[in-house]
């Protein structure tokens, strides 16, 4: 039987609200940067310095439009910038600062490091205006015990402009606590489509590195949808203990392949029905609505195949066909059995919730 269109519709309608709301991560706030801001309109890269004197600056309240605060009709640049003190930093990584949505395009600078970008600046000006902004921080970006500063560009085309919606904070995702070993950080990446990129044995010295999970746009690609490759090595640590485990890489935008080793343990699409052995995890029936964006990758890792003594590969062929690319949330690395159960149960009732609504919905009997 197949659901009827009016049913169809406010079904999918209904799917698209649930789905605007579903994340892969379990986010603890840090740090709260709500609140007051220094603010100036124009432009001038000296203001991404953190020992820039902005004492003469207007102050305004972020998130809120910057039209509804005495700037009436302004559009062009502007920057924020703020400073907070920060205490010791949990040890369970990423980090993220998240500035919710900012109309239009921003670019973002944590004690004058470039931390990421969102839309495009005139003259090839691209709004971001429905993205929400979070940057995954690098290791070495924030100053623990001292004083921190965030500067952020803006550049609105017209109505209300700025930071403009909330959350605005510094978060970390609790879900890393399921690692036995985490596999955040910079990995090597590079754009188009090769076979020999799988090897353990290819030389990837001349990639760049980018920041895993984070999506692609935000490490300055942002008009490339396509294939590309990502690229780790990695050792365990020395009380790794025997057993079966799990490779979990968050989520991707929007299709993978993983070869661990040189080996490949599974595709996206081994996804669908939550099946073992060469995948598990659990996804919106992609070969009808092309949602694997939105599936939790979860790869079984064969019995023998981690070099417990030396090096091991990880290699991720990743296709793009709009919007965000890349493995943009985590977490990302690798979980025993135990843990790897913990984390499914706590998201099985998506799992559960989207399996019977579609397929409830949009498959024959």
């Amino acid at each position: 039987m197949i659901a009827k269109p009016y049913t169809r519709f406010m079904m999918v309608l209904i799917a698209l609200v649930f789905c605007a709301s579903a994340s892969a991560e379990d986010l603890r706030r840090i740090v709260s940067l709500s609140g007051s801001w220094k603010f100036s309109i124009g432009d001038d890269i000296q203001w991404a310095s953190p020992a820039y004197d902005d004492s003469d600056w207007d102050q305004i309240n972020v998130p809120d439009e910057w039209e509804e605060q005495g700037y009436n009709e302004y559009n062009g640049y502007a920057w924020y910038r703020k400073t907070f003190k920060l205490g010791d930093l949990p040890a369970i990584t990423p980090i993220f600062l998240i500035l919710g949505r900012i109309d239009d395009a921003d670019v973002v600078y944590i004690n004058g490091k470039m931390l990421g970008q969102s839309g495009k600046f005139p003259p090839d000006f691209v709004t971001a205006y429905s993205k929400v902004r979070k940057y995954t921080i690098p290791a070495g970006y924030l100053k623990e015990n001292a004083e921190n500063v965030i500067a952020v560009k803006v550049y609105d085309t017209y109505a209300g402009g700025g930071i403009v919606a909330g959350p605005v904070g510094i978060f970390s995702d609790a879900d890393n606590n399921y690692l036995s070993v985490n596999l955040t950080g910079k990995w090597r990446f590079h754009t188009g489509d090769n076979k020999d990129w799988k090897s353990p044995d290819y030389n990837d010295e001349n990639w760049r590195r980018i920041q895993v999970p984070s999506a692609w746009e935000s490490e300055g690609y942002n008009d490339y949808d396509g294939y590309a490759w990502y690229r780790v090595k990695f050792r365990l640590p020395q009380n790794f203990k025997s057993g079966d485990y799990y490779l979990s890489l968050g989520k991707i935008d929007d299709t993978d392949e993983v070869y661990l080793n040189g080996k490949f343990i599974g595709s996206v699409y081994d996804l669908r029905k939550f099946s073992e052995p060469r995948g598990s995890g659990w996804i919106i029936n992609s070969h009808r609505l092309s949602w694997e964006y939105n599936a939790r990758r979860l790869y079984k890792i064969p019995a023998d195949l981690l070099n417990r003594n030396g090096l091991n590969s990880l290699a991720i062929r990743v296709y793009d066909g709009q919007l965000t690319g890349g493995i943009y949330e985590g977490p990302v690395g690798i979980m025993s059995a135990e843990n790897y159960k913990r984390y499914r149960n706590k998201y099985k009732s998506d799992r559960s919730f989207w399996s019977y609504f579609f397929d409830g919905a949009f498959m024959e009997d």
